[in-house]
């Protein structure tokens, strides 16, 4: 798969600026409407994107010839930051059309002349295009570490270092959700009124073998999984069909973190729900044993 990553200014439909918000998109946007507007709008069967890059884009890197002017089948990943932070994958094309330089629009929709947008850098068929509902744009798009993002617009994720993370996307791209690899999280509890940001640590918190790993080294020596916190037990309140069952919590915020972070088991603690969701509530988060204090001084 030949993979471009486009990083945008945040939306919800991309389908013009009406009753949307562009947001995070760079000082072009804090005076001008952004073309990404419309990255996402139908016209005729076909989408087309754009992209503010500091120059051309370099086709020949997606397997261009030098005299090319554009190249076919490229998959191209659009990244944005929401309000709470980070850089998260919102969208993609397969099958793509990208151009070295911008072309002009021949036939507007009414969407592109009310945004005054008359040119594009990619295009695609409607069917190709994959705009992810907002309340399940968790991937996190890491940006200073080596061989990522960092500052750029247009990223070609060639290095060795990226080549983990292009693997992640392309099966987030196979699956079009993260919310399959994620254990014992309560998926409409993180729904729609949670935090983007919390959301996604909870995702990249979810490494299954790890996971069941400390869950076996925790029956192991107490016999019970019963919260670090609190002391709840699902087992003793539930039941059988609390058996096995707790959240495991990163005591190092991985939310925080751009690259990828080396877990240990100690590294990890065996948490309620609500204690979970109380640890992350905290600006910087919460450690078990304040959590302890404040339940402490309640009770």
């Amino acid at each position: 798969m030949t993979i471009l990553f486009c990083n945008v200014g945040w939306m919800e439909s991309y389908n013009g600026i009406d009753g949307d918000i562009l947001s995070r998109g760079g000082a072009f946007n804090d005076h001008s409407i952004g073309h990404e507007v419309c990255n996402f709008t139908n016209l005729n069967e076909k989408v087309f994107g754009y992209v503010r890059s500091s120059g051309k884009i370099d086709i020949q890197k997606l397997g261009a010839n030098k005299d090319d002017e554009f190249v076919d089948e490229v998959t191209v990943v659009w990244t944005a930051g929401p309000d709470s932070g980070g850089t998260v994958v919102i969208g993609w094309y397969e099958n793509a059309k990208v151009y070295k330089e911008p072309q002009k629009l021949l036939k507007a929709s009414g969407f592109h002349e009310k945004n005054k947008l008359d040119f594009y850098l990619i295009e695609a068929n409607f069917s190709d295009a994959y705009l992810v509902p907002l309340q399940k744009r968790n991937l996190l798009i890491p940006r200073a570490v080596k061989g990522g993002i960092g500052q750029s617009n247009v990223w070609y994720a060639q290095s060795p270092e990226a080549q983990n993370l292009v693997q992640r996307v392309q099966k987030y791209i196979s699956n079009k959700t993260v919310f399959e690899d994620m254990v014992d999280v309560d998926h409409e509890i993180i729904g729609v009124e949670g935090n983007p940001r919390f959301r996604t640590h909870l995702v990249r918190e979810r490494n299954r073998e790890i996971v069941q790993q400390k869950k076996k080294t925790i029956l192991a020596q107490a016999g019970k999984l019963e919260c670090e916190v609190c002391t709840f037990n699902f087992k003793a309140i539930y039941g059988e069909i609390g058996n096995n069952f707790c959240e495991v919590h990163h005591l190092i915020p991985l939310n925080q973190a751009d690259g990828l972070v080396e877990t240990k088991l100690d590294d990890l603690a065996i948490v309620c729900s609500n204690c979970h969701r109380m640890l992350h509530k905290g600006k910087p988060l919460l450690k078990i044993e304040e959590l302890k204090k404040i339940i402490g001084s309640i009770r």
